[in-house]
């Protein structure tokens, strides 16, 4: 069961994680991203190893981050009527976001200056103005970053793993 709650409130849940993971990227509607992202743990230490993996002895002690049924789950839906743009990004090649970019939140950003931004106003007809002032949110995962440019917030559902 999921329930709608206010993107301000999604984001700041999403920011209290510690770890996140992307499990879908899609389109619900035509131009209407949907994503499902799922928090993550520092699960219990490894504490034997696999006989039949010959390096599995190098995980003995280790503390895999994965997601249980204390996670919860994150909704995020971007409307087509004010998406501009998205972009998936292997979190390995990522860059952190450096001066003169400007933003607010830890895994939820919420970006005010942005080559990004910057970069849509130049190859697009999008821009400050039209259709409505732009705005850019990322969302920062183990393995993904997921960047989206958009006219309004997104619609945030919060649920529980299944």
């Amino acid at each position: 069961m999921t329930i709608e709650i206010p993107w301000q409130e999604g984001a700041r849940l999403i920011d209290d994680c510690a770890y996140l993971f992307a499990t879908e990227v899609q389109e619900l509607e035509e131009l209407t991203l949907g994503l499902t992202i799922v928090e993550a743990k520092l699960q219990a230490p490894i504490a034997s190893a696999d006989a039949k993996d010959p390096l599995a002895f190098l995980r003995i002690g280790a503390r895999p981050i994965q997601e249980d049924k204390s996670c919860r789950l994150f909704q995020v839906v971007f409307d087509r009527n004010h998406l501009i743009s998205y972009t998936v990004l292997n979190e390995s090649y990522g860059k952190y976001p450096e001066p003169p970019e400007t933003f607010t939140g830890k895994l939820f950003r919420v970006f005010s200056k942005s080559h990004l931004l910057d970069f849509t106003e130049r190859t697009s007809y999008a821009s400050a103005g039209h259709p409505a002032p732009l705005m850019h949110f990322e969302i920062a995962c183990l393995n993904h970053v997921i960047d989206v440019i958009c006219t309004a917030p997104p619609t945030i559902l919060l649920g529980k793993q299944a």
